[in-house]
């Protein structure tokens, strides 16, 4: 299990990370999101010791994540880290390495990981000269290599084609069903949706909403009611009244959107329609997308 308890990072009179926590347990992914700047690599980057923190825990499996813990820790930078002149097996080699693994067991790993991407003629090539969606898949594979049991992914979709983002998840579900600790950030909330049990959104440093993804998405969809129609004024301004009512918003001429407190309590509303021309009324199917608009303020893909 990694746990980060009440982790702060500062840098001189900025705060970056405030006070932040959460936990993940073996086979697991956790949905790490924020706007730039929200503080996702800031708290990768302490995790993984390449920064101090300024304060909190950080335990994998009930221990300070020290050089021993840090082999079995997989991490993919956002900012690619390869060395264009060397190959794909020398740059293997390189970081093999550092994880304490021999050449002989670099290599065998390597070829592996190669099959499974389908890119096998890829291990003598130069890193420059491979494209940006072939370098993700190194870097990936790089990730992978030493066959870590906590694995960070910051960004780790990034310049690559459809096809190759349908097979990056399925070796991470991959990866999930064989016990790995898996935590990533992506700006794409698709991505989110299909692989994370758990998301975490980070606001300015600030946890604003962290738990299952199914629990909260089912929590917000029991708050909306979605209206289409016409609501006059009068009903408008009673609606608003209502114990049971804490905002309506309208989405354009005719949709709206009633937040309320309890569901059930839902004949109260129709009730007040009484000089409206209601055309259709349902349960919101609420996204992620909605969700972070909701609690940051801001669409997730209009960063």
């Amino acid at each position: 299990m990694l746990e980060v308890k009440n982790l702060v990072k500062r840098y001189k009179d900025k705060t970056a990370v405030n006070n932040v926590s959460f936990s993940i347990k073996e086979g697991t992914i956790l949905g790490l999101l924020g706007r730039n700047g929200a503080g996702k690599s800031t708290i990768f980057r302490c995790i993984l010791n390449i920064i101090d923190k300024t304060s909190g825990t950080i335990l994998y499996n009930g221990n300070k994540i020290d050089e021993k813990v840090m082999d079995k820790i997989g991490y993919l930078p956002e900012e690619g880290s390869l060395i264009p002149s060397y190959t794909v097996l020398e740059q293997c080699k390189y970081y093999g390495a550092l994880k304490s693994m021999s050449e002989k067991n670099i290599k065998e790993e390597l070829v592996k990981w190669l099959n499974v991407f389908e890119i096998p003629e890829y291990i003598d090539m130069k890193i420059k000269d491979l494209s940006k969606g072939n370098r993700q898949k190194i870097q990936f594979i790089i990730s992978l290599l030493h066959n870590p049991d906590l694995i960070i992914l910051d960004e780790p979709f990034s310049g690559l084609d459809p096809v190759s983002v349908e097979f990056f998840k399925n070796v991470i579900l991959d990866l999930k069903k064989q016990g790995k600790i898996i935590v990533f950030s992506s700006h794409i909330m698709g991505h989110v949706e299909s692989l994370c049990e758990d998301i975490l959104i980070l606001n300015n440093g600030n946890v604003v909403l962290y738990g299952n993804l199914n629990k909260i998405k089912k929590e917000y969809s029991n708050q909306s009611i979605n209206i289409k129609g016409e609501i006059s004024r009068s009903d408008m301004e009673n609606i608003k009244k209502l114990e049971n009512v804490y905002d309506v918003i309208k989405k354009d001429e005719e949709k709206y959107v009633i937040k309320v407190k309890d569901q059930n309590k839902i004949n109260e509303i129709y009730e007040n329609f009484k000089t409206s021309n209601i055309l259709e009324v349902s349960v919101i199917d609420i996204s992620l997308n909605d969700i972070f608009l909701d609690k940051v303020g801001r669409k997730y893909d209009e960063q």
